[in-house]
C-alpha cells in the first residue's frame, strides 16, 4: 500500500482546511451540515413514528373510573352503589369511546335493582366537514325487566353542529338491530336511533353533560323508548385528577311488559378518577 509523502500529507491537509473557507467566501453552502441537519430531523422523526407505533391501539386513550355509594342501618335497612368507568380518544380522523355502568340496591333485605350496561362507538370524521359516519353497540343486563339481556349494534350518521372552546353538540341518526333474551319477544327488531351528546363547560373546573337516544321501532311501527342522561361534573381537586358528578338518568320503554312501569328513573352522587 502507497503512502503519502510527508510534504504532501502536509499539503492535502491544508487543502482540506482550505476548501471549505473557499466554498464559504464564494457564497456556496456545506452540504455536509445540511446533511447532517436532515439527518438529525429525520432520526427525531422516525423515533416519534417508532414512539408511536410501540403504543399502538392504545395510543390517545383517556380515561375515568367512579363509585357511589350510599346506605342506612337501623330502623332502616338499604343499600344503594354505583359504579361507572369510561374511556375515550379522538383524532383528526377517528373518535372512540366505551362507557360501563353497574348499579345495585338492596332495601330492607330486599334486591331492588342489579343492571350493567357498556357501549362503544367508533366515529369515523371527513376532513374540514362537520359529518361523520359511525358503528356502535349497546349490552344491557337487567334483572328487574322483563327481558334479562338486551343487546343492539348498527350504524349512523352523526352532525357536528356545535364545536366551541365551551360547548360540544353531536347530532346523530342511525339504525339498530335489537333483540332481548329471556323476555317475552327473543326476536331481532329493527330501530331507529335518533340522539344527541352535548357538553357545555361552564367553568374552569365545572361542566354540563348530556346524552339523550330516542329508539322509536320498525318493526312494528310505534312502540318505543328512550334513554336520557344528564350531569353536572365538578373537578374537586385537579391536581390528582379527582371529581364529583351529580346526574340523573331517565330510561323509558312505551311497552315495558307485563307488571313493568314503563319509567325507570335514577339520581346519583359519584365521585371519581381521571386518568
Amino acid at each position: 500500500m502507497k503512502t503519502i509523502p510527508q510534504p504532501s500529507r502536509a499539503l492535502f491537509g491544508l487543502l482540506c482546511l482550505a476548501a471549505p473557507a473557499a466554498a464559504a467566501s464564494a457564497g456556496g453552502e456545506l452540504p455536509t451540515t445540511g446533511a447532517r441537519v436532515s439527518l438529525s430531523a429525520q432520526d427525531e422523526q422516525g423515533a416519534e413514528a417508532i414512539e408511536e407505533a410501540d403504543r399502538g391501539w392504545l395510543a390517545g386513550w383517556a380515561g375515568s373510573i367512579e363509585f357511589g355509594l350510599t346506605g342506612a342501618s337501623g330502623n332502616n335497612e338499604n343499600f344503594n352503589l354505583r359504579g361507572a368507568a369510561s374511556a375515550s380518544r379522538e383524532d383528526d380522523r377517528t373518535a372512540d369511546q366505551i362507557n360501563l355502568v353497574y348499579t345495585y340496591s338492596n332495601d330492607e333485605g330486599d334486591k331492588t335493582e342489579n343492571r350493567f350496561q357498556v357501549d362503544g362507538r367508533h366515529d369515523w370524521k371527513f376532513s374540514d366537514s362537520p359529518w361523520r359516519v359511525y358503528v356502535g353497540a349497546t349490552y344491557e343486563y337487567d334483572e328487574f325487566q322483563d327481558w334479562d339481556h338486551r343487546l343492539s349494534v348498527g350504524p349512523g350518521v352523526g352532525y357536528q353542529a356545535v364545536e366551541t372552546e365551551k360547548t360540544s353538540l353531536l347530532l346523530r341518526a342511525g339504525l339498530n338491530a335489537t333483540r332481548e333474551f329471556g323476555g317475552s319477544d327473543n326476536r331481532w327488531h329493527p330501530e331507529a336511533d335518533l340522539g344527541l351528546d352535548l357538553t357545555h363547560l361552564l367553568t374552569e373546573r365545572q361542566s354540563l353533560e348530556a346524552v339523550f337516544d330516542l329508539y322509536p321501532s320498525l318493526d312494528p311501527i310505534g312502540p318505543y323508548r328512550f334513554v336520557g342522561k344528564a350531569g353536572w361534573k365538578i373537578d374537586v381537586d385537579p391536581e390528582v385528577n379527582l371529581f364529583l358528578r351529580l346526574g340523573v338518568e331517565d330510561r323509558y320503554d312505551s311497552s315495558p311488559g307485563p307488571d313493568k312501569k314503563r319509567n325507570d328513573i335514577g339520581y346519583y352522587a359519584t365521585l371519581g378518577w381521571s386518568f
